[in-house]
């Protein structure tokens, strides 16, 4: 066996591609738009060989428009389930166009333009391509023209070199034909070309074949146009020449597809000499020609999958498509406008800043704030650089780098912009951003001259983040001001009376705006818009002198000389301030011994080896009279040793943790105190020193530390209100040494609330705040209520990083419903928005920092509220909760009359305050989480309260959490909800009979349909050789057991959903029950004579409100029921109500029967009926509005 070297290396190219190509997993697939094959269109043919030859190569590619292919090519269709099936799989379609698409019709989010000809030139259109589209050309005069200097090229090779080549050599040739496609015939100049000439016209197109046979007799072929049939001709062995005003010069076949030989121009001397000496070898040239296609079809899949899978990317972080829900419907648009149209609205300026490096950067930030992608209207655009515009909507100002903030400020005084912002070129504004922002600004109160938003951020791989800013957070701006000074919106006035922006920062201009305007009129100047912006380019992140010039003259104007900025070792671009505090200050250290005495011991060693002040330092402990006999002991020692420096302060049994904690601080000499927990362990000599850096600032309140446990994983860094429940533990778990979400485990940061295991303040501060709070029902949240007092009060509470403690985790009883509750009535407004976190993160996960539902956070209409909110929360999303909340809702929400959410999952109490329902709508809500959250609602809520109760619920049959319950406890937990509610609503007369009594506000509201689904329905009679006769998931059904038997031979019985085992021998079609939003369908394509509606007496019948009556009606079925109360529209509609016996059931269908035409015309007043009084539309769907509203 010969060796490996000794193999051909082209050989082995190809056996280790196909090797690859064996095991190669289709990626992402190409959707390719093209008309119906037809081999006349090189063209057609190119798209229709695309996609074959990317089969081949191991893609996954369809064609999308053609009902025409040809059978030889693998070019398979596409169709609605493997689309689907791509959705499901997660992949990310590819869309490509060829240049005679207009706009995006696939709606794909990775498009890829493949122009086999001129832009326009076929169709008189633009393409109105994206700057984000991929661009392929069929040839580089085709890039040439789009000026285009370094193209993607893309030559498919579509011509069978086996079938368009030259005779042998001597083959005598005849005849002159003009080549005719696009020109005009009437504007042939037949004096120009030989006597006889034929036409070769592609409106009359010859197959293949013949026209090879053509080419390769002919003498010469004329044309007006470029096309491949030119390059036919040549490849044939016929010359081509070019006619005067075809568009084709010498220049152009210099660059083309096959260089100039075999091609002339009319004009030219000896133009068919020149033609025919070039066609020798055109074969050679052809095949060299599209030699690089290969190489060209891989680049064209790595670009193409590579957008791909950078959009898969997103798509599973979920950023995009998160940003993508935040548009508003239809309704809400229309709002919006009027809104729009109502006031005046400020005009909001966009200075683009472009450094020239890349137009496409540019061309995608203008195409963001275009009429067709951005919401708002009222913008002025100016583009800052040195490259020229061709837009006229775009105000240029020249500009270089080192100058901008000096033209920033001319431009602003030659600006009409009430707002504006500055972003770099590159940016890409989100569709909503802008007008989110300006709806915001409309309310902005007079002192509020700047805006914080959040922003996207693209990284260098293309995939995308998202920083979700808190408010203004001064310590964050000051320790990171990349997570927070870029893009805000500034008031232009304020700027301008300010003198602008200074011109000695360099591009720290705009930091050194933010914090004058700080200095000059305090935190309350700036305000937050909790929405994405846009999508930036991620910094990179790097030490920035001119950063740090503009931080340590912050501190000096603060009066800090001393102040100093040091760049973070690790963390270039973030930064540790050093307040340089005049005064030394001495800290009284307060430790409550709760734990073991081994706590206590690692307590006090490390804390008296790892502490050393200036100011000096004392520790108070605080010991009750229940500790343990080791504990005594070791107390008893420290007495003993413990000097002036540490103090044991006893208790006597009864008092609680809150009163030792206060009259410990009575009792301390220092200027601040330190709460700190016995089960620290100290770690870094310079803690104390740490703390008063920030303590020690006259704006500062209380000051935390990084708690971690004893694996490494953080356990406190800071507390964030309304987290799983009510207050929980920021980043909690989350290993120590990573930045955390915005790098915020890494930098000092505001925070509104602290734990009480390390925190120090000003003990006059604590004094005059009145210590914690000695409410029994508050003793474990005292920590938070204090920092909330002293936020209330104007102080800033500060986290930082730079302090490291050990604290061991500490067994806690989960609190109780009355201490969650006396939390909740005194901060509910304040954990339900801390200004520390942002709205869009949710609430529920520990640790936080992820993205909560749009459904839940995003409301566009909030800044005005013009339509009430409500909150829907259905027993199911089936049976009952889909007839009674979802389509109802749904409906409401088409027609313009409400906003809201309908969701199965309660909200929190703090969740429920920071969505701000008017109308809070609960069905069935029995269990004991359903009822807290009611009790909180009735307490804590100004939303009206509304209860569903869509049946007798001790005769149901519940399902879940409800299915233990028996009869006399579901009586009793309806009975508490019903209590709580502000208004009752059932679905029938009866059901309100046995409520009475038990509240005052009680409305029937009975069933309604959906328009969508059963407007225009029609079953077809007359369809079966007998008369069909049926229902439709009947309960009942075993009620006409001897009718169905009775009458096997005189109708074909159907039923769709249950049938009873007894009654299928008779039964001609029995139908499976279908899901909710496929029954309207189902039930008419059951195409009945005669429905049949039986229903047996019971209390729980008569409360059902069934709405299979309205059902059946919508069809044009005529009708016989039980004559018992429990329909919906029983007692108004024209039906045929019968007594529960078969006597009964067969003389009403036997009369039905006998006279088909009048039962037909029963169906058709019925069907009439309910289209116009029972759909939720019109006055129907006011019932529902009135009954879920208060009033």
């Amino acid at each position: 066996m010969s060796h490996a070297s000794q193999v051909d290396a082209q050989v082995l190219e190809q056996a280790l591609f196909r090797h690859t190509l064996m095991f190669a997993k289709p990626e992402h697939p190409y959707y390719i738009m093209a008309p119906d094959y037809r081999d006349t269109s090189s063209g057609i043919v190119s798209l229709h060989y695309l996609c074959h030859v990317l089969n081949l190569n191991g893609r996954e590619a369809y064609l999308c428009g053609p009902k025409v292919v040809n059978p030889n090519l693998k070019t398979p269709l596409l169709d609605a389930a493997t689309e689907q099936r791509h959705q499901q799989q997660g992949k990310v379609a590819i869309a490509v166009y060829p240049e005679v698409v207009v706009g995006n019709p696939l709606g794909r989010r990775v498009v890829s333009r493949f122009l086999l000809n001129f832009e326009g030139l076929i169709n008189g259109k633009s393409m109105e391509a994206a700057p984000t589209d991929l661009l392929f050309y069929y040839g580089p005069a085709l890039a040439e023209k789009r000026g285009h200097a370094n193209p993607d090229l893309l030559g498919l090779p579509v011509l069978d070199i086996d079938l368009f080549k030259a005779p042998p050599a001597g083959t005598p040739r005849r005849g002159c034909y003009l080549y005719q496609n696009r020109h005009p015939l009437e504007q042939i100049d037949y004096s120009l070309l030989p006597e006889g000439i034929q036409l070769l016209r592609i409106a009359n197109a010859l197959p293949l074949h013949e026209l090879a046979q053509v080419l390769r007799s002919a003498e010469v072929m004329y044309s007006y146009e470029w096309s491949m049939t030119c390059v036919i001709a040549v490849l044939c062995g016929c010359p081509v020449i070019f006619m005067p005003g075809s568009g084709v010069d010498q220049a152009f076949l210099e660059t083309g597809f096959l260089g100039s030989a075999g091609f002339a121009l009319l004009d030219q001397p000896d133009a068919l000499a020149t033609a025919r000496a070039g066609v020798e070898g055109a074969l050679q040239r052809y095949v060299l020609a599209t030699l690089p296609f290969w190489q060209q079809l891989d680049t064209f899949i790595a670009k193409t999958q590579a957008a791909a899978a950078l959009e898969a990317a997103d798509l599973n972080l979920g950023v995009l498509p998160w940003l993508r829900e935040r548009h508003p419907d239809a309704q809400q648009l229309r709002l919006i406008n009027e809104r729009l149209d109502s006031q005046p609205m400020p005009v909001i300026g966009v200075l683009v800043l472009d450094d020239g490096d890349d137009r496409q950067r540019l061309a995608a930030t203008l195409a963001s704030l275009g009429t067709q992608r951005c919401l708002y209207p009222h913008l002025e655009v100016s583009v800052l650089g040195n490259q020229s515009l061709a837009d006229p909507q775009v105000r240029h100002v020249p500009c270089t780098r080192e100058r901008q903030a000096e033209a920033i400020n001319a431009a602003l005084q030659h600006s009409r912009c009430d707002w504006f912002l500055i972003v770099e070129a590159g940016v890409e504004f989100t569709a909503s951003g802008l007008l989110i922002a300006a709806l915001e600004l409309v309310g902005a109160e007079a002192g509020c001259l700047a805006y914080m938003a959040d922003e996207a951020m693209r990284a260098t791989n293309g995939s995308t983040d998202i920083a979700l800013r808190p408010d203004f957070n001064l310590d964050l701006l000051l320790s990171f001001p990349a997570s927070l000074s870029r893009h805000w919106l500034y008031q232009r006035q304020a700027l301008l009376q300010r003198g602008g922006f200074a011109l000695d920062c360099a591009r720290a201009f705009e930091l050194e705006y933010q914090l004058r305007l700080v200095e000059q009129q305090g935190l309350g100047c700036v305000g937050h818009v909790a929405e994405p912006l846009l999508i930036g380019e991620a910094l990179p992140l790097r030490d920035c002198a001119h950063e740090r010039a503009v931080l340590e003259r912050h501190l000096q104007a603060r009066g800090y000389t001393q102040g100093q900025v040091a760049v973070l070792a690790s963390s270039p671009g973030r930064y540790r301030l050093d307040y340089g505090h005049a005064q030394a200050a001495s800290v009284s250290i307060l430790i409550a011994l709760e734990g073991s005495v081994g706590h206590f011991q690692r307590c006090i060693e490390t804390l008296l080896e790892n502490t050393a002040l200036a100011g000096g330092f004392e520790v108070l402990l605080l010991a009750p009279s229940a500790l343990d006999e080791a504990a005594g002991e070791w107390l008893a020692m420290v007495e003993q040793i413990g000097g002036e420096q540490i103090q044991v302060l006893h208790y006597a049994a009864g008092q609680s943790r809150v009163a030792m904690c206060n009259h410990a601080a009575q009792q301390a000499r220092g200027d601040f105190l330190l709460w700190l927990d016995a089960r620290a362990g100290i770690l870094a000599r310079d803690w104390l020193q740490q703390l008063l850096n920030h303590a020690q600032r006259p704006e500062v309140g209380a000051v935390g530390a990084k708690l971690l446990a004893a694996d490494g994983k953080v356990r406190h860094a800071g507390l964030v209100l309304g987290l799983t429940g009510l207050v929980g533990s920021a980043f909690d778990g989350v290993d120590h040494q990573q930045a955390g979400y915005m790098g915020r485990l890494q930098v000092d940061q505001g925070c509104s609330a602290l734990s009480g295991e390390c925190l120090m303040l000003r003990r006059a501060l604590f004094l005059e705040a009145g210590g914690f709070a000695e409410d029994p029902l508050l003793a474990r949240w005292v920590d938070v209520d204090l920092c909330l007092r002293l936020q209330e009060a104007g102080y800033l509470n500060v986290w930082t990083p730079h302090v490291q403690l050990l604290m061991d985790a500490c067994e806690r009883d989960a609190a109780t419903t009355e201490q969650e509750d006396a939390l909740l009535a005194r901060w509910l407004p304040r954990l339900a928005r801390d200004p520390a976190y942002n709205a869009n993160l949710s609430l529920q996960v520990p640790g936080g920092f992820v993205r909560a539902s749009n459904s839940l956070v995003w409301n566009p209409l909030k800044s005005w509220h013009p339509l009430p909110m409500l909150l829907a929360h259905p027993a199911d999303l089936q049976g009952a909760g889909q007839q009674r909340i979802v389509e109802p809702f749904k409906a409401l929400r088409e027609a313009g009359w409400v906003d809201g959410l309908v969701t199965p999952h309660l909200l929190s109490a703090v969740e429920l305050e920071r969505y701000a329902p008017d109308t809070v709508l609960l069905q069935r809500p029995l269990d004991d989480a359903q009822l807290l959250a009611m009790r909180r609602l009735r307490a804590f809520s100004r939303a009206f309260k509304v209860l569903d109760v869509d049946g007798y619920l001790p005769q149901m049959r519940l399902q879940g959490a409800h299915a233990g319950f028996g009869a006399d406890e579901i009586s009793q937990r309806l009975q508490s909800a019903v209590i709580l509610a502000d208004r009752i609503i059932v679905p029938a007369p009866a059901l309100a009979e046995v409520l009475a009594g038990q509240h005052d506000d009680i409305r029937v509201l009975e069933a309604s349909l959906p328009g969508r689904w059963w407007r225009n329905l029609q079953g077809k009679r007359g369809m079966g050789s007998k008369p069909r006769v049926g229902w439709a998931g009947a309960v009942d059904a075993d009620l006409l057991v001897d009718v169905v038997r009775t009458l096997a031979a005189e109708v074909e019985w159907v039923a769709l959903g249950d049938c009873p085992e007894a009654l299928r021998p008779y039964m001609k079609e029995v139908h499976a029950a279908v899901a909710p939003e496929r029954q309207a369908a189902a039930l008419a394509a059951l195409n009945l004579d005669l429905a049949l509606a039986p229903m047996a007496q019971s209390l729980l019948n008569a409360c059902s409100g069934n709405p299979g009556l309205l059902e059946y009606a919508a069809c044009g079925y005529p009708i016989i029921c039980s004559k018992v109360p429990g329909f919906a529209g029983v007692d108004v509609l024209p039906l045929t109500r019968v007594a529960n016996t078969t006597a009964d059931w067969l003389a009403a269908i036997r009369l039905h029967l006998g006279d088909p035409q009048a039962s037909a015309s029963l169906g058709e007043v019925l069907q009439a009926s309910v289209r116009r009084d029972w759909l939720l539309e019109g006055e129907r769907l006011a019932l529902w509005r009135a009954a879920w509203l208060a009033g």
